[in-house]
C-alpha cells in the first residue's frame, strides 16, 4: 500500500489519506470562517459563557481576552497540522518527487517544502479571516490577531520539524536533501 517503484502506479493509501485530510482541513477552515462570521455580541457571549464555565469548574480565574487569544492559537495550530498532513499525503500519492528537480535551491528537502507551503497557506488564511471580519457587524480585523495566529502556526511547524528529525534519528537515517 505504500510507495511503489513502478512509475505508472500510485498509492491508494496516500490517495485516501490525502482526500480525508483535505476534507478535514477544509472543514476546519469552514469552522473558523463560521466562528468569524458571528456578530460581535454573539461572539462575546460565547466567550463569556466559556470564561464562566472555566472559572467555576476549574477554580482558576481567566479573562475573556485570554480565552479569545488562546482560541486563535489553538485554531491555527490545528489548521497547520491538518494542512501539513494534507500537503504531505498529496505529494506521496505518486512515487515520484518532482521537487528534487526544482530550480528552487532554497528548498532543500520535501519536508522543508511541506513546511514552507503550510506556512504560506495558513498565514494567507489568517489574513483573509481577519479581512473577512472587517465586514462582520461588531467585529474588526486585526494585524495583532494575525500575529497571534502565527504563534500557533510556528509552534506547530516547529513541533512537526522536531518530530520529523527525531523520527529520522530513530531510524538511523538522514533527511533526503536536494543540493
Amino acid at each position: 500500500m505504500g510507495r511503489t517503484k513502478n512509475s505508472s502506479e500510485f498509492s491508494i493509501f496516500y490517495l485516501i489519506a490525502s482526500i480525508l485530510t483535505w476534507i478535514l482541513t477544509v472543514g476546519w477552515m469552514l469552522l473558523i470562517f463560521y466562528l468569524s462570521s458571528e456578530n460581535g455580541s454573539d461572539s462575546t457571549m460565547r466567550s463569556s459563557e466559556f470564561v464562566v464555565y472555566i472559572n467555576q469548574n476549574f477554580g482558576i480565574e481567566i479573562t475573556e481576552m485570554i480565552v479569545r487569544k488562546s482560541t486563535h492559537i489553538i485554531e491555527f495550530t490545528v489548521l497547520t497540522l491538518l494542512t501539513f498532513l494534507s500537503i504531505r499525503f498529496t505529494n506521496m500519492i505518486s512515487p515520484h518527487t518532482a521537487y528534487s528537480e526544482s530550480p528552487v535551491k532554497m528548498i532543500k528537502s520535501d519536508n522543508e517544502l511541506y513546511i514552507a507551503l503550510t506556512l504560506w497557506f495558513t498565514v494567507l488564511f489568517s489574513v483573509l479571516d481577519e479581512y473577512h471580519q472587517l465586514f462582520v457587524t461588531g467585529r474588526s480585523g486585526s494585524i495583532l490577531d494575525v500575529c497571534i495566529d502565527l504563534i500557533g502556526i510556528v509552534v506547530m511547524l516547529l513541533i512537526i520539524r522536531l518530530v520529523f528529525t527525531l523520527y529520522l534519528i530513530k531510524l538511523g537515517k538522514s533527511e533526503v536533501r536536494y543540493d
